[in-house]
Parts: C-alpha cells; sequence; structure tokens
C-alpha cells in the first residue's frame, strides 16, 4: 500500500509538470559558416588538423595526447598530471627560460592542461610569430628532459595543489561524486593524484610513461587561425615525422555500465559550508554514439538559461534552490549527465528528490516544440561562441579527434536539428538510474 501511494504520488508530480508552460523560441538558427578543416595524416600516423582564417591576426596551436589519468594505475596514479607541470622545464636544447619567456616575448600564451582522457599543450600567438612557437611547443612536448632539480620543486607544487583540493569542499564533493558514479572504473580516480604517489615518482617514471604513450600513434597536432599552411605542414613533418608509433591505451571502458544498489545510491558528506550542495547523475553515452545530441538538448532543456525546467521550477517556483544547473560531459566511454545544486542546509534532501522527479518527467512526456527549439537555438549558440576564436575553434577540433570522433566538429549542428522530442525521452528514459541514483549532499 506505501508503494502504492509512492507511485501514484509521483505520478501526479509528473503530470503536473507536464503542463508547465514553456517560451515560444523560433527555429533554432545555424552556427555559423564552419570552415572545412584540413585533416592530414604524416606516414607515422600523427593526424595534423589544420583549420586556416586568413581574417585572424592570431594563431592557436595545440598538441593532444591521447593519455589521461584512466591510463595511469594504482602505482603511479597522478603522473599524467605530473608530467604536465615538469615538461615546461626544459628540454634537450632549451632551458626553462626559453620557453614560456620566450613565447611571451612573442605576445604570446603557452600552457597545458590534463583529464581523465586526454592531455593537451596549447599556445595562442600572434600570426607573425607562428612558426616559432609551433617550433617551441614541439620541442616542449617532444623532447623534454625532466631535469632532476626542477622535478623536486614541481612535485611540491603538486602536492600543494592536491593539499588544497582537499581542502575544497566543492573537490571533495565532485570527487566523490565520480567515485559513486564510475565504481569500479578508471574515471573514478583523481587526475591529480594522491599525495603518497606523487612522492614515490622518480624521473625515471616519468621519462618511461612519456615514452611510453607520447607517441605518433597518440598525438593529434592541430592548427587554427591565420598561418603559412604550406610552411606549417613543412614543420609539423620535420619535428614529429620522426616520431615511431608507441602503444595505444586500451579503452576499457566502453562497455561500464554497474549495478547500484541501494545503500550505494545516496551519500552525505558534512564540511565546513554555508550552503547545501547536491550533485546527482549517471553514466551515458560515449562519444561514438550520436545519443550524445540528445543528451546534450536534455541537459540544456533541464539547466540552460532562467527560463529552463530547473531554474523556472526549483529556483523561481518552488524556492528549493539558489540555483541549479545540468550538464553532459562527453568522453571516450560512458559520458557522464548531471545535475548540480546549491540550497538552504534544510532543503538538500528535499531538493535531490525533485530533480529526481524532474528526469523522470523528462523520461515520460515528450517535451513541448518550444522547449526543445529554445535548447537547440541557445545549444548552437554557444556552439557559434566556441568557434568564433582561433583557440576556441582548436579546442573544438582537438577534443573530438582525441576522443575518436573528428567528424562530430563538421556534424554537430546538422545532427542536433535533427533531433526529435522522442529522441529526448527515449535517451532519458535509457540511461536513467531509478530509483538509486548516484547522489552526493554535502551540508553543514
Amino acid at each position: 500500500m506505501i508503494l502504492k501511494k509512492k507511485l501514484l504520488y509521483v505520478s501526479f508530480i509528473l503530470v503536473a509538470l507536464s503542463f508547465s508552460i514553456s517560451p515560444t523560441f523560433a527555429n533554432p538558427p545555424d552556427s555559423g559558416p564552419v570552415r572545412q578543416s584540413e585533416n592530414t595524416k604524416l606516414k607515422n600516423g600523427i593526424n595534423v588538423i589544420l583549420d586556416l582564417d586568413p581574417s585572424s591576426l592570431l594563431t592557436a596551436i595545440q598538441i593532444w595526447i591521447s593519455v589521461g589519468s584512466v591510463d595511469e594505475d594504482e602505482t603511479n596514479s597522478g603522473i599524467s598530471h605530473f608530467i604536465e607541470h615538469t615538461i615546461f622545464k626544459g628540454t634537450k636544447t632549451k632551458t626553462q627560460k626559453e620557453i614560456a619567456p620566450e613565447i611571451e616575448k612573442y605576445g604570446g600564451i603557452i600552457n597545458a592542461a590534463t583529464s581523465k582522457d586526454y592531455t593537451f599543450f596549447y599556445t595562442l600567438i600572434t600570426s607573425s610569430n607562428s612558426l616559432k612557437a609551433l617550433e617551441i611547443l614541439s620541442d616542449v612536448v617532444l623532447n623534454p628532459e625532466f631535469p632532476e632539480q626542477e622535478v623536486e620543486k614541481e612535485r611540491q607544487v603538486v602536492i600543494e595543489e592536491i593539499k588544497r583540493k582537499d581542502d575544497n569542499p566543492q573537490s571533495q564533493l565532485f570527487e566523490e561524486f565520480y567515485s559513486q558514479v564510475y565504481r569500479e572504473s578508471p574515471y573514478a580516480s583523481r587526475v591529480i593524484g594522491n599525495e603518497d604517489i606523487i612522492l614515490g615518482l622518480k624521473r625515471v617514471d616519468l621519462l618511461a610513461f612519456h615514452n611510453k604513450f607520447y607517441t605518433s600513434n597518440n598525438i593529434f597536432v592541430v592548427v587554427t587561425g591565420n598561418f603559412d599552411r604550406d610552411k606549417v605542414l613543412e614543420l609539423v613533418e620535420k619535428y614529429f615525422g620522426g616520431l615511431q608509433k608507441g602503444k595505444k591505451p586500451k579503452n576499457k571502458l566502453l562497455m561500464y555500465r554497474p549495478k547500484y544498489k541501494k545503500e550505494h545510491a545516496k551519500k552525505i558528506i558534512k564540511r565546513d559550508v554555508a550552503q547545501g550542495y547536491v550533485i546527482m547523475g549517471f553514466p551515458a553515452a560515449s562519444i561514438n554514439s550520436d545519443e550524445q545530441y540528445s543528451l546534450d538538448l536534455a541537459s540544456y532543456i533541464l539547466g540552460a538559461g532562467r527560463a529552463c525546467r530547473l531554474n523556472k521550477r526549483l529556483v523561481e517556483q518552488s524556492k528549493l534552490a539558489l540555483s541549479v544547473s545540468c550538464s553532459f560531459s562527453s568522453k571516450k566511454g560512458p559520458g557522464l549527465f548531471n545535475v548540480y545544486g546549491v540550497c538552504d542546509p534544510e532543503k538538500a534532501p528535499e531538493l535531490s528528490n525533485r530533480i529526481l522527479l524532474e528526469l523522470l518527467d523528462l523520461s515520460i512526456n515528450l517535451v513541448s516544440e518550444e522547449e526543445l527549439n529554445r535548447a537547440k537555438t541557445l545549444l548552437l549558440r554557444d556552439k557559434l561562441y566556441e568557434r568564433q576564436t582561433p583557440d576556441g575553434r582548436a579546442g573544438e577540433l582537438g577534443f573530438y579527434m582525441v576522443l575518436g570522433n573528428g567528424a562530430i566538429s563538421e556534424d554537430y549542428v546538422s545532427k542536433v536539428k535533427e533531433v526529435k522530442a522522442k529522441d529526448i525521452k527515449k535517451v532519458i528514459s535509457k540511461y536513467l538510474v531509478f530509483p538509486n541514483m548516484p547522489t552526493v549532499i554535502m551540508t553543514p
């Protein structure tokens, strides 16, 4: 009887939610002209992606490596990130002072980032100095010296970064959430690693990992903006053409679909915070599935802009949340669909329940054409903004290539426009974890 009452209550809420009024939106616009990028493969397998824009005053150069924290194990967790830190400290021909300061002298920036799926290195510079920047960045990525003294300095920098994250409630919240969603998967591990492991890593470990994975079959070179195409290709061949093939990381994540038990579904963390935080979600489609377009749109229907469902219903109407957002993150393996909310501490349990009901609604009832068009408009607007700068365009091209589906960049707009209301319902119904959805709540 109690179960029937609960189901009737849920049904009532879902029917009520389905009658919410959505604003009227025009048909979604194009995301602007898409230049046909040129994809060249060197004889040793390195992919070179060129996207020339003669009107730009800048050139973006990015080198993407298909290796990240998912390719590590319990003996070297955090090594990808550690290498990212130490790689700028000198090469076989350049000192540290001849790298970042040299780029800055020409008005550019140089930096790097590490993810669970990849590591990438980038520079943005005035077009007249693009060839010099390509030479420096290539040398940094391919020929790091990892000087002992600099490794020790960066070890302390990384350990301090780990301590800051451990002291940061938001970092704890998201790391615990990843552990809940991706239990027994490499995605559950921290990109930054753990202090004990970082303390034990030696220069020889960094060199061995670099030699193993920074190879021709794992590297993607992306150049966008204004540049001399022929000279860039000539230099890429010069710097990268002699690189040997190596070990390609195995994708152990494609079939990941855990069973979530009730006792593991919801975790409550007590921390010294002023507000309540709720994050919940589930693993979904990988980068190679067309379902990702429906998932992107579902996240916009729920969480993009002031007129989205979650803001209207949970912030403005019910006053349950102070803010709420939703996102879908594409990955080599199962992507992550999640909802994140901030609220008064005493409202956190109820907020998590209402978020679950909103997701159930999306899996049962068709969204209106107005809502769908609104989501498409906002999503394609953001794609347009992303493509307006050389570094934004390079980031898009490199991201999809390193994850294994470079065609997305050219097909994204048409694929999004093809999505129907029934596709949204179908994809959420397929991946939604109910009732034991991974949830983490943090309160004082």
